[in-house]
């Protein structure tokens, strides 16, 4: 009964009001009502009777956002790429963190200005096209129609080539997974044409080049038969002229005088 005489008086006075009746710039605390600190700022010290209330800047990645009678600042939030997320906006003291979604994530809690939560967008299956995601809505997957294929990551289906108009033969159909493959036209007879071909071929370079080899080599050596090795040298023909038979000398007197009447029987040269 003392105690709410006390207070009734206190409140006649204006000294302490009640939480419930504090002015809407101030916080209630043990029954008195102390000034706000600003957003940014945190209560380092509640008002007295004689003094208002301290109050110190957030720091070291901590906010306030709004005006109040906050005991402490709160951490800033991270935007973790593990989860998807990235910075949107930088903390401040006065404002948190605002994370959007990384490029190929959605998100999946939004906030006021950003995002809390994201998730990667859905991959779609062989035989399907995708409507790409945003970073608001997931990926769209629909099925491939007849005549048309998709890997999965096509933004639309791809019609299956057509071999008919380009010259080619079939030779695997196209299926809603995948295109259709196709090959260049060969004819039978082509074919053996140029097997037959490659065969003769083989044949006629097999007897040509022993036959050239062997006729090479014949001419080569006859080659060298007429040709004179450079060391080799010839001496010089040396020429005789005939000589006479020497004549044997008359020995008999008889013979000198037959030997002179045959000299004057002879006729003279001059």
């Amino acid at each position: 009964m003392k105690y709410k005489s006390l207070m009734c008086l206190a409140m006649i006075f204006g000294h302490v009001k009640p939480s419930h009746i504090c002015n809407a710039d101030e916080y209630g605390i043990a029954g008195k009502c102390c000034p706000m600190c600003s957003a940014g700022t945190w209560v380092y010290k509640h008002c007295t009777e004689f003094s208002n209330t301290s109050c110190e800047p957030c720091t070291n990645s901590t906010y306030t956002d709004q005006p109040g009678g906050f005991p402490v600042c709160t951490p800033c939030t991270n935007c973790v790429p593990d989860s998807g997320l990235m910075d949107k906006q930088s903390c401040t003291p006065s404002s948190d963190t605002v994370c959007e979604p990384l490029e190929g994530f959605y998100c999946t809690e939004p906030t006021k200005d950003g995002c809390k939560a994201a998730q990667r967008h859905s991959s779609c299956k062989p035989g399907q096209y995708r409507q790409k995601g945003t970073p608001s809505t997931d990926t769209v997957c629909s099925d491939c129609t007849d005549g048309t294929y998709s890997d999965g990551s096509f933004t639309s289906c791809q019609p299956h080539t057509q071999y008919d108009t380009l010259k080619l033969q079939q030779i695997k159909p196209g299926t809603r997974l995948s295109d259709s493959e196709c090959g260049s036209q060969t004819p039978t007879a082509v074919i053996i044409g140029a097997v037959l071909g490659a065969v003769l071929g083989g044949v006629a370079l097999a007897l040509i080049i022993p036959a050239a080899v062997c006729l090479f080599k014949k001419k080569f050596a006859s080659g060298r038969d007429t040709h004179h090795h450079p060391n080799d040298f010839e001496l010089p023909e040396v020429r005789t002229t005939p000589q006479r038979p020497p004549q044997s000398l008359p020995t008999h007197p008889q013979d000198l005088l037959d030997e002179g009447e045959v000299s004057r029987n002879l006729p003279d040269e001059g």
